[in-house]
């Protein structure tokens, strides 16, 4: 066993050293989604397919709270890898296949629409289908609700097929004599869904899990049909989440000689779900019971359950651990014991160790190398193809300082909504934390005192590689630069400036706010996250003087999970926003 486990091992590296090699260029994002908005695929995934809690929420919204103006501009279709290896025992030949090769493909239709694909070229060493394709209409009723039409993943408290362990959860694929509907794939069906504040809801009507050709089949003597309905809260400003769902449908029966339907199987589900998840833990554990027929066994009625226990660790390093303790029980008693291990060699490649064994059954040590891409480096693959490698980042000439006359510029722009713009076209992920430099572009802090306002303008509007073209109306130009030219106080030195520490926080962050002049009366800080045409915020801080210096405020704000926010700062009847990026 030993050997075969050290084998298995140096195969995988191996592996890895020669993908490693190939992609050493491309390590930021994710595709399709992380690729157009131009942000880590850490923003939304811990070890992919694994989802933080931001990326859970952009998921559950179908996208919608996405940029779409970047995401427009963007390759829309990227490519999924695993090479699974299981190594052999007494009981069962080992193996090594590609696990999957899959086609991602996603964006927006105009303003109120988003999509998805996903389709199999291969799925566990056989010819794959098509895994999702939806249409979602986004924003109705004024908020984050859409509709969705198509073949989507069942709608589950916990969302199985985002597990990152190799093993499935044994509650999620238990089946039942002839019906073979359980929540770990994706169907055809319809659902609506939204978010508001801590709550989470989604209402469907669903049916097969077959191809395309058998798209929203509702026939009762062909395909099962289910109504299930979904309802969490927590999870966003606290790091708790406790959800239900509830499920009633029918199966078709068939004859098991004749194979003619005989009648149809009225069957239920319930579960019961809670997590805790913060920057280092994940628990998670879930009850699922219900009702089915198994007339081969002439059992009517029969009840089915399972639960499961969960553990995840983040290690730093790139490095997650789990464990899992996972119990299903229908026709027969299922029970498993479950160790991952993953390494993110780059957060779009990771090799995933597991060892599974239960009651009866032998320890079985298997493998997977998981990749996910491509894109350049500090960059985003545009719809025309266009991309600029990362070594032309250091080729592109500096832009030169222009003399300045150290005089107020006339500021018509609104440097909140630029502050909002900065933020949501990810201008971060090369100008670094704060806009001060460290990514593949320069530093924009201070920049009104090395260029123009026209100049600084200019240069948004007409970008020279590796910066794309983003767009930008004249008004929105107007807006950045105004936000842009304020970061340290502005020209003449009479604007705040505003600290974080650390530059890239995680759950915290101690503010400072520095005023020239005189000093307000009163500061408060508001962190906001935009979600489509809502809102999420955590705590409203008041921010107290720094001892011995009266015009500096400073105080602890808290973020409920990583992504994108918005730090709103109030003083005297004034607002401030300043964009921050938050880990997870």
């Amino acid at each position: 066993m030993l050997q075969r486990i050290v084998v298995a091992v140096i195969r995988a590296t191996c592996a890895s050293a020669l993908i490693g090699v190939g992609l050493a260029a491309r390590a930021e994002a994710i595709p399709v989604f992380a690729n157009g908005q131009g942000v880590s695929c850490e923003t939304c995934h811990s070890t992919f397919p694994g989802m933080t809690r931001y990326g859970m929420m952009v998921m559950m919204t179908n996208f919608q709270i996405l940029n779409r103006r970047s995401q427009d501009q963007a390759l829309p279709i990227s490519v999924r890898f695993y090479l699974d290896s299981v190594l052999g025992t007494t009981d069962q030949k080992g193996s090594t296949q590609v696990g999957d090769l899959s086609l991602l493909g996603g964006g927006f239709l105009g303003r109120n629409f988003t999509w998805y694909a996903e389709q199999h070229v291969i799925d566990s060493g056989v010819i794959g289908k098509t895994e999702q394709v939806w249409l979602s209409w986004n924003g109705l009723f004024g908020g984050t609700n859409s509709l969705q039409v198509g073949k989507f993943h069942t709608p589950f408290p916990f969302m199985p097929a985002h597990a990152w362990s190799l093993s499935p959860y044994l509650l999620a694929t238990q089946t039942n004599a002839q019906n073979d509907f359980n929540p770990a794939e994706a169907r055809w069906g319809v659902a609506f869904s939204g978010m508001s504040n801590e709550f989470m809801y989604n209402v469907s009507y669903l049916t097969n899990s077959g191809p395309t050709g058998t798209a929203l089949n509702f026939n009762k003597t062909n395909n099962p049909r289910a109504y299930d309905v979904n309802l969490s809260y927590g999870g966003m400003q606290v790091p708790w989440e406790v959800g239900i769902v509830a499920m009633r449908g029918d199966a078709p029966l068939f004859d098991p000689d004749s194979g003619d339907f005989l009648s149809s199987d009225q069957w239920t589900r319930q579960g019961l779900y809670f997590s805790y998840q913060d920057n280092r833990w994940h628990f998670q554990t879930m009850f699922y019971r219900g009702n089915d027929s198994n007339p081969d066994l002439d059992l009517m009625n029969a009840p089915l359950k399972g639960y499961f226990f969960e553990a995840e660790r983040d290690f730093g390093g790139q490095n997650h651990a789990l464990v899992r303790y996972d119990v299903a029980s229908s026709g027969t008693l299922n029970r498993q014991y479950v160790m991952d291990f993953a390494h993110n060699f780059q957060p779009n490649l990771a090799l995933i160790g597991e060892a599974r064994m239960g009651p009866a059954q032998k320890l079985q040590i298997s493998f997977r190398l998981a990749y996910a891409g491509p894109w350049e480096n500090g960059g985003r693959i545009l719809s025309n193809f266009h991309d600029v490698p990362a070594n032309l980042a250091a080729q592109t000439a500096p832009v030169s300082p222009v003399p300045v006359t150290p005089v107020a510029p006339a500021r018509s722009g609104d440097s909140n909504n630029g502050a909002k713009l900065v933020q949501s076209n990810g201008c971060a992920g090369c100008h670094g934390a704060g806009l001060r430099g460290g990514g593949i572009g320069p530093a924009l802090y201070g920049l009104e005192h090395r260029m123009s306002n026209p100049a600084i303008a200019d240069f948004i509007a007409h970008p020279r590689a590796p910066m794309p073209n983003f767009g930008f109306s004249d008004a929105q130009i107007g807006d950045i630069v105004a936000y842009l030219t304020a970061l340290d106080g502005g020209i003449t030195n009479t604007l705040p400036v505003v600290t974080f520490s650390p530059a890239s926080p995680v759950d915290q962050a101690t503010i400072m706010v520095t005023f020239p002049g005189t000093a307000p009366a009163n500061v408060s800080v508001l962190p906001v996250m935009h979600m489509g045409t809502g809102t999420h915020h955590t705590n409203l801080v008041h921010l107290q003087p720094a001892p011995g210096d009266p015009h500096t405020f400073t105080g602890r704000i808290a973020f409920s999970m990583g992504g994108p926010w918005i730090v709103q700062i109030e003083y005297d009847g004034h607002e401030l926003d300043v964009p921050l990026n938050v880990g997870s």
